[in-house]
């Protein structure tokens, strides 16, 4: 059976322990958290969220913690620029056009934060020190650690050589594991390049908060 993830915008810094409305979905994914997810945040951007009481699933005799990233919008897509050039050198180049698509999908939310939830994935809900493996994998976008992106890399279905130029995605499962899956409009064909999807898929400017136009 199946467990999900899900990248969602937020009206403030105050995460939800879950997500099943649909509401301000970004994207979702099946299984793992998607190598485009995390290059969206930070290790500081970890933290541990309760089970509320009204929650289905909720027991009084235990207590349900889960780790997730949550993160300002323009920050996030900030971070994911920055560490655009170190993913190049990992993703196979029919899979480096999908990070446009889903930056163009955060960039079109309404909403100033965007949070990556999983808490409906086994390898985080009550596990204990699950929020210093969430804070690892973060980290190792960072780095070139072989034995570290091996690990992270491992999470989502690809097999890694010698060294971070030979990584191997699947063809059934590359998509989502670097991106989840996005909706339609945001969606880029494996045919598509970095200089077409540009040009097809404009990115949604940012409206800063009215006190920077006079910083």
């Amino acid at each position: 059976m199946s467990s999900y993830a899900f990248l969602i915008g937020r009206p403030d810094k105050r995460p939800v322990f879950s997500h099943q409305s649909g509401d301000n979905e970004i994207a979702y994914a099946s299984d793992w958290v998607p190598i485009g997810w995390l290059a969206l945040f930070e290790a500081k951007d970890v933290q541990l969220v309760e089970e509320p009481p009204d929650s289905e699933t909720y027991d009084h005799d235990t207590s349900t913690r889960c780790p997730t990233l949550i993160r300002r919008r323009e920050a996030a897509l900030d971070t994911l620029a920055k560490r655009r050039e170190r993913l190049m050198k990992v993703l196979p180049g029919h899979l480096q056009p999908q990070l446009h698509g889903l930056q163009a999908a955060v960039a079109a939310s309404p909403l100033p934060y965007v949070q990556a939830v999983v808490s409906d994935l086994d390898m985080f809900v009550s596990f204990p020190g699950s929020e210093k493996t969430l804070r690892d994998l973060v980290a190792t976008l960072d780095g070139d650690n072989v034995k570290q992106w091996r690990n992270m890399l491992s999470h989502v279905d690809t097999d890694v050589g010698k060294d971070l130029s030979q990584v191997e995605f699947s063809q059934m499962t590359g998509v989502s594991a670097v991106v989840g899956y996005l909706p339609e409009r945001y969606s880029i064909s494996l045919g598509a390049t970095n200089k077409s999807v540009k040009k097809e898929l404009p990115i949604a400017k940012t409206k800063k908060p009215w006190w920077k136009f006079w910083q």
